[in-house]
C-alpha cells in the first residue's frame, strides 16, 4: 500500500554504492550467481542505451484504474509512471526534480505556492497541458465525493487553487507544513476528456490521456496492459518501443515465466532466490537486484472490532508473532525486525527502541488482564459470551504473506485464539482493505516517497473508507502528536516527536509491525539500466523509463 510524502536528505551515502560486475565465466564453466549489493545500482552510466524492442514486466494484480489520482495500489503506479508525468518527481538521491512543472515559488509566510508548467507539455491529442488542467486535478482531490485517499490528505488545508495565467497556478493553505513541497509529486488529468461526465466512470479511467512517455493501448482484463510510445511525447522518451505488463498474481508462473525467457522482470521472495542460485536456466538467463528499501510488512489489525479495541489484547497478539523466526527461515536473514510505522532507514524510527518480545507467556497473561478466558473449556478463549475467533486476509501469490499469517496463527491457537488464513484474488482483496471491511489482513507498506510523516495513515480523520487509516487507529494523544509533528519546521525538534510517536505505536500496537525486508528482484539479463534507491526500482524518475534492452538481445526478436 500507498505512500508518504515529502523530501529527505536519507541514505546519501549509500547512494554512491554499487556492486561491481562479476567477471565473465570460462568458456564450459557451469554458470554461478553473482552475489547482489546491498548498496544501491546505478547502471545509467554502463554502456549506451539501445533503442527499441518490447520490455515484458509483471504486475502482481489487476489495475483498479487508471486515474491518476483514484489509484491505490501498486499495480496502478507501476503503468501510470509511464503515461502520466506528475508535476515533480523524485530521483534516486530522493531529491525532487522538476516533471510537468519547471519550477515552483514560496510565498513568505510558507502558505502559498505558485507553481510554474513546462511550456512544452502536451497531452496525447495535442493540447497544452494548462494551469486550468492543474485547477481542475486539486479541485476533484479536494471534492468529498471524489475517494482519491493517496492525495486527498495532502490538500486537505487547502484554502484556494486559482489559474494566474495558462502555465501558472497558485495553492493557498491554511497552515505551514513541513512537507508541503512533496504535495506536488502530483499527477494532472486533462479537464477537457472530463468536462460534463461522471467523474468516476468515465472511461478515461480505463483508457487514459497519455502527457508521459507512453501511451495506453489495450487492457485486457486478468491478462495485460500494453504500452506504446507516445507519439507525441514532449520530454525524456523511454528505450522501449513497447512494454507489456503481464498480470501475474502467482510468484511460482511469474518466477517459471522468466527463467523461460518469457518475462524480463519479476519481484521474487527469499524463497524464489535460493530456487534461482541452483536453477542452471534461471543462472543462464537472469540476475537478482537487492537493496533495503523504505517498505515494510506487517498484519492489520482491525481496531473497529471489539476483538482488537483494547490495546493489551493488540500487544499480546504482537507478542505471538515470531519476527525472528520470520527473518530466519521465511526471508533467509534478509530482513529487518521493526517496531513502528517506518522502514529502519527513515528518519522518523527510533532505533534504540526495542520491539516487542516474541513472548506467548506474557501474551497469554495480557489477554487474561483483557477478559478473554476459556470459559467453556472448548480450547478457545471467549468474553462476553463471544470466542476470539477472527479471518486474516492475503492476497493470492503471496506465498510469504500466507506463510506469515499461517506461522501466527499456530502461534494464536496454543494460547486459545482461533484465526482462519482465507486468500483472496487481488481486486477483491484490495476492494475490501481500502473499505476497512475486514478482521484482520496481510499487508506491505509500498512507500513510493520519502516523508515519514504518518498522519495520513495513522490519524482517527483519517479512517477508511475515507483515508488510508485502514484499520481505523484511533489514539488523541497519537493525533495530537502527529498534528504538531507536521506544523514543526525545526527537523530537530520534529525527529524527538517522531520518536515519541514511535514509542506509543510500539505500545498501542495498532497493527503487529513485522519486517523491514530488502527487496529481491529478479531481471532477465537482456534488462539494463537499472537503478536503485530508498524508493526502490519504481519510485523515482526515471527509473524504469531509463531502462533498456541489452544490444545482443535487441538484435534477437523477443520471446
Amino acid at each position: 500500500m500507498r505512500r508518504a510524502r515529502a523530501a529527505f536528505a536519507l541514505l546519501l551515502g549509500l547512494a554512491a554504492c554499487r556492486g561491481r560486475e562479476q567477471p565473465s565465466a570460462p568458456p564450459g564453466a557451469a554458470p554461478t550467481p553473482a552475489p547482489p549489493a546491498l548498496g544501491f545500482l546505478d547502471e545509467t552510466r554502463e554502456g549506451t542505451p539501445v533503442e527499441g524492442g518490447e520490455l515484458r514486466r509483471r504486475l502482481n494484480g489487476e489495475p483498479t484504474t487508471l486515474n491518476a489520482i483514484l489509484q491505490t495500489s501498486g499495480p496502478e503506479a507501476q503503468v501510470l509512471q509511464y503515461v502520466v508525468r506528475n508535476l515533480f518527481d523524485f530521483d534516486a538521491q530522493l531529491n525532487l526534480v522538476p516533471g510537468l512543472a519547471e519550477g515552483y515559488d514560496v510565498s513568505p509566510d510558507g502558505l502559498a505556492y505558485t507553481i510554474r508548467l513546462r511550456p512544452g507539455a502536451i497531452w496525447e491529442d495535442g493540447r497544452p497541458v494548462t494551469a486550468g488542467d492543474a485547477v481542475f486535478t486539486i479541485r476533484k482531490l479536494a471534492d468529498p465525493s471524489v475517494p482519491a485517499p493517496v492525495f486527498k490528505p495532502l490538500f486537505e488545508d487547502m484554502e484556494t487553487v486559482e489559474a494566474l495565467d495558462p502555465r501558472r497556478f497558485r495553492v493557498r493553505f491554511r497552515e505551514p507544513y513541513a512537507f508541503r513541497a512533496m504535495a506536488f509529486a502530483l499527477p494532472l488529468l486533462p479537464e477537457h476528456r472530463f468536462a460534463g461526465k461522471d467523474f468516476l466512470r468515465a472511461k478515461d479511467n480505463r483508457a487514459p490521456l497519455a502527457n508521459g512517455p507512453y501511451r495506453v493501448v489495450s487492457w485486457k482484463a486478468q491478462e495485460s496492459v500494453t504500452l506504446e510510445r507516445n507519439p507525441r511525447n514532449w520530454g525524456p522518451a523511454g528505450h522501449f518501443e513497447r512494454v507489456v505488463f503481464r498480470i501475474l498474481p502467482d510468484n511460482t508462473t511469474a518466477y517459471r515465466l522468466l527463467a523461460a525467457q518469457e518475462l524480463d522482470e519479476n519481484q521474487i521472495d527469499a524463497g524464489l532466490k535460493a530456487r534461482g542460485e541452483v536453477d542452471p536456466a534461471f543462472l543462464s538467463c537472469c540476475r537478482v537486484v537487492e537493496s533495503y528499501s523504505l517498505d515494510w510488512i506487517y498484519v492489520a489489525l482491525n481496531n473497529r472490532l471489539p476483538l482488537f479495541a483494547d490495546p493489551r489484547v493488540r500487544r499480546a497478539l504482537t507478542m505471538l508473532s515470531d519476527r525472528a523466526s520470520i527473518v530466519r527461515n521465511l526471508y533467509r536473514g534478509s530482513a529487518r525486525i521493526i517496531s513502528g510505522p517506518w522502514a529502519p532507514d527513515s528518519p522518523a524510527y527510533d532505533a534504540s527502541l526495542t520491539p516487542l518480545p516474541f513472548d506467548p507467556r506474557e501474551a497469554a497473561k495480557l489477554l487474561g488482564e483483557a477478559g478473554w478466558r476459556d470459559t467453556n473449556g472448548n480450547g478457545t478463549i471467549d468474553r462476553d459470551g463471544r470466542e476470539f475467533a477472527f479471518e486474516i486476509l492475503v492476497s493470492t501469490g503471496s506465498e510469504v504473506g500466507r506463510q506469515i499469517d499461517e506461522m501466527l496463527a499456530a502461534e494464536l491457537s496454543r494460547v486459545g485464539v482461533d484465526a482462519r488464513v482465507r486468500a483472496l484474488e487481488w481486486a477483491a482483496f484490495v476492494a475490501l482493505v481500502d473499505a476497512g471491511d475486514f478482521d484482520a489482513a496481510s499487508l506491505g507498506w509500498s512507500t513510493v516517497d520519502p516523508n515519514p510523516d504518518p498522519y495520513f495513515y495513522w490519524h482517527s480523520s483519517q479512517c477508511a473508507p475515507k483515508g488510508l487509516n485502514s484499520v481505523c487507529y484511533r489514539n488523541p494523544e497519537a493525533d495530537r502528536l502527529m498534528d504538531e509533528a507536521r506544523r514543526e519546521m525545526d527537523s530537530g525538534r520534529r525527529a524527538d516527536l517522531f520518536h515519541r510517536l514511535h514509542r506509543l505505536f510500539r505500545d498501542d500496537a495498532p497493527v503487529l509491525f513485522l519486517v523491514n525486508s530488502t527487496q529481491k528482484f529478479a531481471f532477465s539479463n537482456r534488462v539494463r539500466g537499472l537503478t536503485t534507491s530508498p524508493l526502490g526500482l519504481y519510485g523515482i524518475w526515471p527509473g524504469p523509463l531509463g531502462w533498456w534492452v541489452a544490444p545482443e538481445a535487441a538484435r534477437r526478436p523477443a520471446a
